[in-house]
């Protein structure tokens, strides 16, 4: 063989392998990570679908906003290390046209908890990870949600025409009214004159009394917990931990240190446009050596797929994922 020929390669083999990148632009990334989601009902019981759940409303106590939830992905990477973000079913991606995204805030103690770039190590502290647990919520995403501003909007138009109509009939009632007070005027005459006589004798009051009992019976108005949005143009998305661990690192072309939230278009851009890549939330390292029990609420990217196509899994799946995670737990 000569040493100086030229070499050939077969590119046939790769056919197959990179056939969908055109189409995903996150294909590629298969061949270095493992693809795994925490869907927005923690995804627990793989045998029920989990868009049938009707999840219970809850209301953000800082902001007083409907909190909800989206589908994430979880990015496992050789080294275990996992990397989650919104997933393409997730409710910001999946409805362009319903939200708009009006900030960013990252939970303030994970990212005073975490070291920044630019320091030191003689200068800085080393401190442990923060944990976080599944439910653990990373980051709140404020979005305005367009169809309800616009249903706001025709209701609002609605009420003006009701209010043009109710405008005519005050006036004809003003004109009845008139006739009415010339009538008073004449009965108010005779009032006086009995109410004059009347004060001569003047019977016991219980005025008095039957107003104190009255306030005295009358509990006292009790603070009701919200259940309703202080404002139903606007909602909470959160990003959860998706798995138990320590976040070790939030996305740097997110964050903005000493801000609490963060409005910067580019950057709202970047975490929609490029959420598979340059837009991932955060890096979380599992808590544990077996890492099928830190990631026991994820779901594979087959299952994924099936759920989100509105399908069922077979049973055998299910009970294939919850035998591997009990002998997880046992060793």
């Amino acid at each position: 063989m000569d040493e100086h020929a030229p070499i050939v390669y077969d590119l046939t083999s790769y056919k197959e392998e990179t056939k969908s990148w055109n189409d995903d632009p996150s294909a590629y990334l298969l061949r270095y990570y493992t693809k795994q989601y925490f869907l927005a009902t923690n995804g627990k019981d793989l045998k029920q679908n989990p868009t049938t759940q009707t999840p219970q409303k809850i209301i953000d106590l800082q902001t007083g906003l409907e909190v909800l939830r989206g589908d994430q992905y979880v990015y496992q990477s050789p080294n275990k290390l996992c990397i989650i973000g919104l997933a393409p079913t997730h409710p910001l991606l999946a409805q362009p046209d319903r939200y708009k995204v009006l900030n960013i805030r990252f939970d303030a103690k994970i990212a005073g908890a975490l070291p920044q770039p630019t320091a030191t190590p003689a200068n800085s502290k080393k401190q442990p990870p923060p944990p976080c647990h599944a439910e653990t919520v990373v980051c709140k995403i404020e979005a305005r949600d367009l169809w309800v501003t616009a249903k706001e909007g025709s209701v609002e138009a609605a009420g003006k025409e009701e209010v043009k109509d109710s405008e005519l009939k005050v006036e004809a009632v003003q004109n009845s009214e008139v006739k009415a007070e010339e009538q008073e005027d004449k009965d108010r005459d005779i009032t006086m004159a009995e109410s004059t006589s009347a004060a001569a004798s003047p019977a016991p009051s219980t005025t008095t009394n039957s107003t104190a009992t009255s306030r005295s019976t009358t509990p006292a108005p009790q603070q009701e917990k919200r259940t309703e949005s202080v404002d139903p143009t606007r909602v909470m998305f959160v990003v959860r931990g998706s798995i138990s661990g320590h976040v070790i690192e939030l996305n740097e072309r997110l964050l903005r240190r000493g801000t609490s939230e963060i409005t910067d278009p580019l950057v709202i851009q970047t975490m929609l446009e490029k959420a598979s890549t340059h837009g991932f939330i955060a890096v979380v390292r599992p808590k544990v050596d077996k890492t099928e029990i830190a990631l026991k609420d994820l779901c594979t990217m087959d299952d994924y797929n099936l759920l989100r196509q509105g399908k069922s899994l077979p049973s055998s799946t299910a009970t294939a994922t919850t035998t591997t995670i009990t002998a997880a737990q046992q060793e």
